[in-house]
């Protein structure tokens, strides 16, 4: 019982955490498309800049994420192996 509120809690974290990656790689593109239209100043880089380090972010998160799920993915196939070698020690 506990290990299924585990997996479940570990599966909201993962989900809400994609969303916030979604979140600065989309945001970032948006702005940095939309002043590529805009006329030469000096906010317009600084804004652009702003999205680049919003991309940089939500790219340096997917990376974690990445390496968190493919975790997450090992420990899952290995619990799943374990059960399977009790279930089928059992039946002999």
């Amino acid at each position: 019982m506990v290990k299924i509120i585990d997996k479940e809690r570990v599966l909201g974290k993962i989900k809400k955490e994609k969303s916030i990656i979604e979140f600065f790689t989309g945001v970032g593109t948006g702005i940095i498309v939309s002043c590529l239209l805009s006329p030469d100043s000096i906010r317009r880089t600084v804004v652009i800049l702003i999205g680049l380090v919003m991309i940089g972010i939500g790219w340096y998160k997917e990376t974690r994420y990445d390496n968190k799920v493919f975790k997450y993915m090992e420990e899952f196939e290995e619990d799943s192996f374990h059960n399977l070698c009790v279930f089928t020690c059992r039946k002999f």
